[in-house]
């Protein structure tokens, strides 16, 4: 939700909505926009799990004015959002965000999202006791013939990304072009890592993108060549980015989520606690829904 990240991510293609109190921002709303054919929407961007509202909150607030606070919130952006004659509205909310009545009094709709998150990885140990017994076995043995380090290219880091959508017959729907801009954008400010993992005749098995904000790591993106499929390469992974954000003194890791079942079965594994999230959307164009609907 910085304003670097979104110039990263979404070029010149994004806004915000300010909601002002006594001449102080008391809310905002950044938002990506999409213009294809005739239709105008928000949606999420690319590589970007969470993007959608702020809010300030005063000290002290107790929870009856918290409450009207949101709402009021809201359903200001919400009437803001229906002025800008779009086709479609998407938006994913940060997990905090419990109280979307706003919206869904002004025509809005809410669909549950899983993400999984380790709350805190100050105890490396604690923490891998927490872990599944036969994950946690597949990792030392894992670490028997894979190494992890950084040594790995943007452009070997993609095509790795690639290869996990090739597999499912899909293409990754970001360009090369838009993970370097992050990468640059990200590397310049010291807050990410890329992760490879290689066996021990230096052959690239699976990567993991890591992004540090707030306290908190990301692993945003990651992938593997089919042919290191089994080998515990994105299990090894997945630990070693937890040790890395503990080294880098992050209070939590948030492994972003997935609704795909096989992948949630994956990091469920790791004792992480299943948090549910807000994907708030708005059918406006009735031609839109349908061609999203058989697209």
């Amino acid at each position: 939700m910085q304003d670097w990240w979104l110039d990263a991510l979404c070029g010149e293609s994004w806004d915000v909505l300010l909601k002002e109190q006594d001449n102080r921002i008391i809310a905002s709303l950044p938002y990506f926009i999409q213009k294809k054919y005739c239709f105008k929407s928000i949606l999420p961007p690319h590589l970007t799990p969470i993007n959608a509202l702020w809010i300030s909150y005063e000290n002290g607030m107790n929870l009856t004015t918290r409450y009207s606070f949101e709402i009021e919130v809201m359903d200001y952006f919400a009437k803001e959002l229906d002025k800008l004659n779009l086709s479609y509205y998407c938006q994913k909310f940060h997990y905090k965000i419990t109280n979307w009545l706003g919206f869904y009094w002004n025509g809005f709709q809410q669909t549950t999202y899983y993400t999984y998150r380790i709350e805190d990885i100050s105890d490396l140990e604690q923490v891998n006791r927490n872990i599944n017994s036969r994950k946690r076995k597949l990792i030392r043995n894992t670490m028997e013939s894979i190494i992890v380090d950084e040594d790995i290219s943007n452009e070997d880091f993609y095509k790795l990304l690639s290869m996990s959508f090739e597999r499912q017959h899909k293409t990754l729907p970001y360009s090369f072009e838009t993970f370097e801009r992050m990468e640059r954008a990200c590397s310049e400010r010291g807050v990410s890592k890329k992760l490879v993992a290689k066996d021990r005749q230096g052959n690239k098995c699976a990567v993991m993108y890591l992004v540090f904000s707030n306290n908190v790591c990301y692993t945003l993106a990651s992938g593997a060549d089919p042919v290191y499929r089994d080998s515990g390469a994105m299990a090894l992974l997945n630990w070693k980015s937890i040790e890395t954000a503990s080294l880098m003194q992050m209070k939590e890791i948030d492994f972003t989520g997935s609704m795909m079942q096989n992948v949630e079965k994956f990091l469920r594994f790791y004792g992480a606690k299943q948090t549910p999230y807000f994907l708030i959307e708005k059918h406006y164009s009735k031609l839109y829904s349908h061609l999203k609907k058989i697209r």
